[in-house]
């Protein structure tokens, strides 16, 4: 998929999302130097929330959500389901360390589908849809605020 530039960086930001997912889930390979076992897979995710997600969440939630949000209602509506979607991976995220370490597997697997849902439906649909559109002014304001966000 072609992406227009205003969303190129955020697009890039999700393969490590994606990386990340697939290793939750269950019957995933081992990638190299990534973790193998439940407890090493938990504690590499959490870590990613903090280090990855949250910023990435922040990026989306405060240029593109916001201006898609802006121009029509049905992407007010996508991107309100978005962001639920993020507040829902925190938790569950945030949830693991409690988690008995027969659950843990279980849990992660969880966590590894809705990231990877989450953001296949940004990608293939919401996306697709804000470059359809958006006007080109609309899209190169994103742009500037893409680029403001990531150097800020």
């Amino acid at each position: 998929m072609k992406r227009h530039e205003s969303l190129i960086p955020i697009s890039r930001q999700h393969h490590g999302g994606l990386l990340t997912a697939r290793l939750l889930q269950h019957g995933a390979p081992a990638y190299k130097g990534m973790p193998t076992t439940p407890a090493a897979k938990r504690d590499y995710v959490v870590a990613f929330l903090q280090e990855h997600l949250r910023p990435h969440f922040r990026l989306e939630e405060e240029t593109v959500f916001i201006l898609a949000s802006d121009y029509s209602e049905a992407l007010k509506q996508q991107a309100q389901a978005l962001q639920a979607e993020h507040r829902q991976l925190e938790q569950l995220i945030l949830a693991l360390p409690g988690a008995k370490e027969t659950e843990l597997p279980e849990k992660l697997n969880e966590v590894g589908k809705l990231l990877e849902q989450h953001i296949r439906q940004e990608e293939r649909v919401f996306f697709e849809i804000v470059q359809q559109e958006l006007p080109d002014e609309k899209l190169e304001l994103l742009q500037q605020q893409v680029l403001t966000h990531l150097e800020g």
